[in-house]
């Protein structure tokens, strides 16, 4: 069959998991699902480790505007970022107790994701059991952690196509900040949006949402509806919903025009996608900035974002595995691979250029050794400079 026949006939499987998993993971009875176990760590001192661009800042700043949890490191393409006094890197042995990632997913602590992280699908004999480990390590992980995924709860399987409805292609499509913002309505800490002209575009277009809605249809609007009825029609889940299905095809260009006329100082630190020109300390905290002014959110980073240039930076050992040519790793080497990757501060599944899709992750330690030699691809994102957007240099 062809692709559209696939997401024909994987269409009312696909919706039947997605409503399934999260009636179970939302479902605040239960004390096994994640969404309440995720909910009772907000009380607790925790440190945030999260992504370097506006899925990552976003997401951290709402959980910073309902707990006392603040950033102590932050991870982009090539290394991370990190307090040097109160990061959790530091204690790297007690991650578990003391970190949550915030778009960004480990099997060492908690975390709000929206990554691929199993392998799934069928190999030859040989390299069948690695791939299975990973697989139950991760799920192992899922059950002494409470992990926000909605990738992970619903099993996608990167080595999967199109005719599976675990199959890639049909992967939660969105942000994490759009399933975080879910979680806290859900369990009673709604972050307020005080201003209702930019902040719900902000929100919603997290990793793109708003052209994914459009493009994606297929299997964009199944998800997003369901993290709208799994909250309730008076959500600000449900408005943000309501937003991007009901939009005109030119209302966010002319949000993003108004936002560059009302804020012409801050707002050049954001690309045509609204993501981030750079994660320079600089546009950090001109973003940062910005989205306090829109939201009344407070500084999400410990001793404020003016402190960034004081952190530490650090360029750890990186690698990746593709999905594709497995077959010509020797079951060892793939093996000792996986126990590497399960050791990272974050990992995932993602589709580069040459190496098409690939599971990447980055170690703590910057001096570890690799089994598959070569330069590691950087992950593709739409952090930096795309066409139709100010000159960078404007920004130096």
């Amino acid at each position: 069959m062809g692709v559209h026949d696939d997401r024909r006939a994987t269409a009312a499987e696909r919706r039947r998991r997605v409503i399934e998993v999260f009636d179970r993971q939302f479902n605040l009875k239960d004390e096994r699902s994640a969404v309440r176990r995720f909910g009772a760590l907000l009380d607790e001192p925790r440190v945030i480790v999260a992504n370097a661009d506006i899925d990552g800042l976003v997401s951290s700043m709402m959980l910073a505007s309902v707990s006392q949890w603040r950033v102590g490191a932050i991870i982009d393409k090539r290394g991370y970022l990190h307090h040097p006094h109160r990061s959790p890197f530091l204690n790297p042995d007690s991650l578990a107790t003391t970190a949550v990632g915030v778009d960004v997913f480990s099997l060492r602590f908690p975390s709000a994701a929206n990554h691929p992280v199993l392998y799934g699908g069928d190999v030859s004999r040989a390299q069948a059991a690695p791939l299975r480990r990973h697989d139950e390590r991760v799920a192992a992980a899922s059950v002494d952690l409470p992990m926000v995924n909605p990738s992970l709860w619903v099993g996608t399987e990167a080595r999967l196509g199109s005719a599976h409805a675990l199959g890639m292609p049909y992967k939660y499509p969105f942000g994490t900040a759009q399933v975080l913002l879910a979680v806290l309505e859900a369990v009673g800490r709604p972050p307020r949006f005080f201003d209702r002209q930019f902040l719900p575009w902000l929100v919603a277009n997290c990793d793109g949402g708003v052209d994914t809605i459009r493009t994606y249809a297929w299997n964009a609007e199944v998800w997003w509806s369901a993290l709208a009825a799994v909250v309730g029609p008076s959500s600000q889940s449900e408005a943000l919903y309501r937003l991007a299905t009901t939009q005109r095809p030119n209302e966010f260009v002319d949000a993003d025009h108004r936002l560059r006329y009302e804020y012409p100082e801050t707002s050049p630190n954001l690309n045509g996608k609204w993501n981030l020109r750079n994660t320079t300390p600089r546009a950090l905290a001109a973003v940062t900035s910005l989205i306090t002014d829109l939201s009344g959110w407070p500084d999400p980073f410990l001793d404020g974002v003016s402190s960034l240039s004081t952190w530490q930076s650090v360029e750890p050992h990186r690698d990746v595995l593709p999905v594709s040519g497995l077959t010509k790793i020797n079951a060892q080497d793939l093996e000792a691979l996986l126990v590497e990757a399960s050791s990272a501060i974050h990992l995932n599944f993602s589709v580069f250029k040459e190496r098409g899709t690939a599971l990447g992750w980055m170690l703590l330690d910057p001096a570890a050794s690799s089994l598959i030699q070569g330069d590691v691809p950087i992950e593709e994102s739409d952090v930096g400079d795309p066409e139709g957007v100010p000159d960078a240099d404007a920004l130096d």
